[in-house]
C-alpha cells in the first residue's frame, strides 16, 4: 500500500500496485508544505480466480530406457515401447504426436501408473513406479495424476455431478464439500445446468467437458490427455486445448497424446513416437527425484460404498428384482419353520388347551347296558381314577318350550314347542366353546339363562336375536332324551323352569342336531333334582360323563382304565394330533424349500454378480484409473452383494410374518371347537427376524465374494480396453 515518507512523498511498490493505480498516484496534488500528510490508496481490487486451488504439486517425469511388451505364451507377441528414454519436468507442456499403434497411448499408461513397464524405470513424482505396490500405484493416480480419455470413460448411469464427485468420492471427502467443489468445476466448463443429468444422455463434446472436470476434482499435479480433442468438433476441441493451455500456465505438468501435428504445435515441446520408439526429442528439464510427500486420503467411506453398491444394483431391476426374490423365499421359509419349531411348542403347553378337548375322555354306557344313562356313583367312581383333573355329567331331559313375552289382547300366543334341554359343561372345567350366532353364554353354572338352538328359536317365533332377553318356560316330559323304544323316565308330575334367552346357537350344536337349548350345568342338574323327588326316579342321571386329564400324556392310559372298567371311551385329541402330524410335515417340506430356495438364490447372486463384473469391466478400469484401490473395488461388489441379501431379508421377513398370522388364524379357526383360546402356532419374536436379516446378508455377501474378487484383481489398463 503506497504511504507518505518523513519528506511527504508517496512510497509505492510497483511489484504489486497497477500501473493505473500508479499513473493516479503520480497526479495526486502536492500536499500543504506545513502538513505532514499520508495519503491513503483503496486496496487494489482482484479479478475473481476461478481456478484457484485447482492444482496440486507439479509432477516432473522420467523415463529409463523402459520397454513394455504384451503377449504370452498362447497370444500374440507385441512390442509396444522399445528402449524408451525421456524427461519431462514439472510445468512442461509436452506433445507425444505420432500414428495410431505407435505406443503412445501405452507411454501415457506408463506415466499415469495404471501399467507397469516389461523393462527399464519410470519415475513420476520421483516415486519409482514399477517398483510401488498396487496401493501406492493407486495413492499416486489419486493424489498425483488425472487422465482425461479419448473415450471420455464416464460412468453413463450416474448424473454428471456424481462423476465428476466420483474422485473425491473414492478420496472418502465428505459429501457437502464434494458436491461443492464439483458444481464449481462444472460451472468452470459451463455444464453446471447438466448436473443432474445422466452422462450416457450427452452430446460428445458435453461429455469430454465432463470429463475435464473429473480429472480436475482431486488437484492433479499431472494431467495426462489421451485425444482429448479427437471426438470433438473444431471449436470444442480448440476450447479443451486452451482450457490444458492455462492449467500448464498455471503450474499443472501437462502431457498431450494426439496423431494431429495441428495440436501437438500447442505444446511448448513435441515427443514423436514411431514404432515404440521415441525420437527426435528436445531436452527437457530435469525431474524432481524427491516432491514433498501428500497427506493419505481416507479413501472410500462405507456410506459412499453402500450407496454405489445400491445404485449399481439400481441399473439392472429385473435382474435384481428375481435374485431378491430367491432371498426372499429361503429366508421366508426359514423364518417360517423357526416361528413354527417355537410356536408349536408353546401352544401344546398352553394353559388354553389343558382345559381344551384334547385333554378330555367322552365316557358312555356300554352297548349292552340296559339303562342306558349313569348315576351320581359312576360319576364319583370315574372322577376317583388317576389323572383326572375333574369329571361331570351331561343331563338332558326332552320337553317343551313356551314363550314367556306377553301377546296382545286378543291375540293367540304361539303354541308350546317341542325341545331337548341339555346342561353345558361347569364354567371353568373346560375351554370349549359354542360357536354362538348371537348373544353370550351363561355367566354362571346357577344363572337362570338358556342358549337356544336357531330351529327352537323360529318355532317361538323368533327371528334370530329376537330371542335374547325374552323369557322363556321350560317343561319337561321324560329326564332323559327321547329316544325310539325308549320311555325312561317319564315325568308325571311336571314342573316349570323359567329361563332368560342369553343367546342363539346353531343347531349342530346340539345332541344330535335336535332342537332345544343349553342351560348352566348346576341349573339343570338342580332341575332334574327336582323332578326326580317329584317324580320318584331312582336314577339315570346322566346320558354321558366327560373326564379331563391333568396332562395330555395321561389321556391314553385314562382312555385305556375307563374301557377297561367296561365303559365305551372317546377321545377328542385324535384331530388335533392329526393336526400336528400335519404340521410336522409341513416343517420338513418347508425346511426343504428353504434349503433349495438358499442355494438357488446363492447361485443366483453369484451368477448376477459374475456378470455385472463383466458388463462393468471398462466401469472397473475406470474405478482404477481414477486412484481406486482393489479393496475399493472389492468393497463396491460386496456391498452390492449386502444390498440385494439385505432386501431379500427383509421382504422374507414381511412375507414369513404375514404368512405365519394367517397361519394362526387358521389354525384358530380349526381349534375353535375343542378350545375357546388362540394358538400362536407361528411365532415370530425379534430374535428371527434379526436372525433371518442377519442370515440373509452373509449368504448373499460370501456369494458375491468371489466375484468381487476378481473384480478387485482387473488390470487397469485391459479393463479400459474392454467392450
Amino acid at each position: 500500500m503506497p504511504a507518505a515518507n518523513g519528506d511527504g512523498d508517496v512510497d509505492v511498490d510497483a511489484a504489486t500496485v497497477p500501473l493505473a493505480e500508479i499513473a493516479a498516484i503520480a497526479v495526486l496534488p502536492e500536499p500543504e508544505p506545513s502538513v505532514n500528510q499520508a495519503v491513503l490508496m483503496p486496496p487494489p481490487v482482484l479479478e475473481p480466480d476461478d481456478f484457484k486451488d485447482l492444482l496440486g504439486q507439479a509432477v516432473g517425469l522420467r523415463l529409463d530406457s523402459v520397454s513394455r511388451e504384451f503377449g504370452g505364451n498362447d497370444e500374440m507377441h507385441v512390442t509396444a515401447l522399445r528402449d524408451v528414454s525421456l524427461e519431462i519436468g514439472p510445468c512442461e507442456f509436452v506433445s507425444v504426436v505420432g500414428p495410431s499403434g505407435c505406443g503412445k497411448t501405452t507411454l501415457l499408461s506408463l506415466m499415469g501408473g495404471l501399467d507397469r513397464p516389461t523393462s527399464g524405470h519410470v519415475y513420476g513424482a520421483g516415486l519409482p513406479l514399477g517398483e510401488l505396490s498396487e496401493r501406492d500405484l493407486a495413492d499416486y493416480r489419486l493424489q498425483r495424476v488425472s487422465t482425461i480419455f479419448q473415450a471420455f470413460n464416464l460412468i453413463p448411469s450416474m448424473t454428471v455431478e456424481d462423476n465428476v464427485a466420483l474422485p473425491l468420492t473414492l478420496a472418502g471427502i465428505e459429501l457437502d464439500e464434494r458436491r461443492r467443489r464439483a458444481r464449481h468445476l462444472l460451472a468452470l466448463v459451463g455444464l453446471e445446468h447438466r448436473a443432474r443429468t445422466r452422462a450416457r444422455l450427452l452430446s460428445g463434446g458435453e461429455q469430454q467437458k465432463v470429463a475435464v472436470a473429473r480429472a480436475l476434482a482431486n488437484r492433479p499435479g499431472l494431467i495426462l490427455a489421451d485425444e482429448p480433442t479427437g471426438s470433438l468438433d473444431s471449436t470444442a476441441g480448440e476450447g479443451v486445448l486452451n482450457l490444458l493451455a492455462d492449467l500448464n500456465r498455471r503450474g499443472a505438468t501437462v502431457v498431450l497424446v494426439t496423431h494431429d501435428p495441428e495440436v501437438a504445435r500447442r505444446a511448448r515441446r513435441v515427443i514423436r513416437m514411431i514404432d515404440g520408439r521415441a525420437i527426435e526429442l528436445e531436452g527437457g528439464n530435469p525431474t524432481v527425484r524427491k516432491q514433498e510427500p501428500v497427506d493419505p486420503a481416507p479413501r472410500l467411506h462405507w456410506r459412499d460404498t453402500l450407496k454405489v453398491g445400491v445404485g449399481s444394483a439400481g441399473r439392472r431391476p429385473l435382474r435384481t428384482a428375481l435374485t431378491t426374490t430367491g432371498v426372499a423365499i429361503g429366508i421366508a421359509a426359514m423364518s417360517l419353520i423357526v416361528a413354527l419349531a417355537g410356536g408349536l411348542q408353546g401352544a401344546l403347553s398352553a394353559p388354553a388347551l389343558s382345559t381344551s378337548q384334547v385333554h378330555q375322555v367322552a365316557v358312555y354306557p356300554a352297548a349292552d347296558a340296559r339303562g342306558g344313562a349313569f348315576d351320581n356313583g359312576t360319576l364319583s367312581t370315574l372322577a376317583a381314577q388317576p389323572h383326572v383333573r375333574a369329571a361331570w355329567g351331561q343331563v338332558a331331559m326332552s320337553g317343551t318350550f313356551a314363550s314367556g313375552t306377553p301377546v296382545a289382547a286378543g291375540a293367540t300366543p304361539p303354541p308350546p314347542s317341542s325341545g331337548a334341554l341339555v346342561s353345558l359343561a361347569p364354567v371353568g372345567s373346560s375351554s370349549g366353546t359354542l360357536a354362538l350366532s348371537a348373544g353370550r353364554l351363561p355367566r354362571s353354572d346357577v344363572a337362570k339363562e338358556v342358549v337356544l338352538s336357531d330351529s327352537e328359536a323360529a318355532a317361538l317365533g323368533y327371528l334370530s336375536r329376537g330371542a335374547i332377553g325374552t323369557q322363556v318356560t321350560y317343561s319337561a316330559a321324560s329326564g332323559a332324551l327321547q329316544v325310539p323304544g325308549s320311555s325312561r323316565n317319564p315325568v308325571a308330575k311336571p314342573l316349570d323352569l323359567k329361563l332368560v334367552v342369553v343367546g342363539i346357537v346353531s343347531g349342530n350344536a346340539m345332541p344330535a342336531g335336535a332342537p332345544g337349548g343349553m342351560a348352566p350345568y348346576a341349573t339343570v342338574r338342580d332341575y332334574w333334582a327336582a323332578l326326580a323327588r317329584t317324580n320318584g326316579w331312582k336314577g339315570g342321571e346322566y346320558s354321558a360323563i366327560t373326564l379331563l386329564a391333568d396332562s395330555g400324556l395321561a389321556v391314553e392310559g385314562l382312555r385305556a382304565r375307563v374301557e377297561a372298567l367296561g365303559f365305551q371311551a372317546q377321545t377328542f385329541g385324535d384331530q388335533f394330533r392329526s393336526f400336528e402330524d400335519l404340521l410336522g410335515k409341513m416343517r420338513v417340506a418347508l425346511l426343504g424349500l428353504a434349503l433349495v430356495a438358499l442355494l438357488l438364490a446363492c447361485l443366483g447372486i453369484a451368477n448376477t454378480m459374475y456378470t455385472a463384473v463383466l458388463e462393468r469391466t471398462k466401469e472397473i478400469g475406470v474405478l482404477k484409473a481414477l486412484g481406486a484401490r482393489a479393496r475399493d473395488v472389492l468393497l463396491i461388489f460386496v456391498a452390492e452383494a449386502a444390498v440385494i441379501g439385505l432386501a431379500g431379508g427383509l421382504v422374507g421377513i414381511l412375507v414369513a410374518v404375514g404368512l405365519g398370522r394367517l397361519g394362526n388364524s387358521a389354525v384358530d379357526r380349526l381349534t375353535q371347537s375343542v378350545s375357546s383360546g388362540s394358538f400362536d402356532v407361528f411365532r415370530t419374536d425379534f430374535a428371527v427376524v434379526a436372525a433371518g436379516l442377519v442370515l440373509a446378508i452373509v449368504l448373499s455377501t460370501v456369494s458375491g465374494l468371489l466375484p468381487a474378487l476378481r473384480a478387485a484383481r482387473q488390470d487397469p489398463v485391459r479393463a479400459l480396453r474392454y467392450e
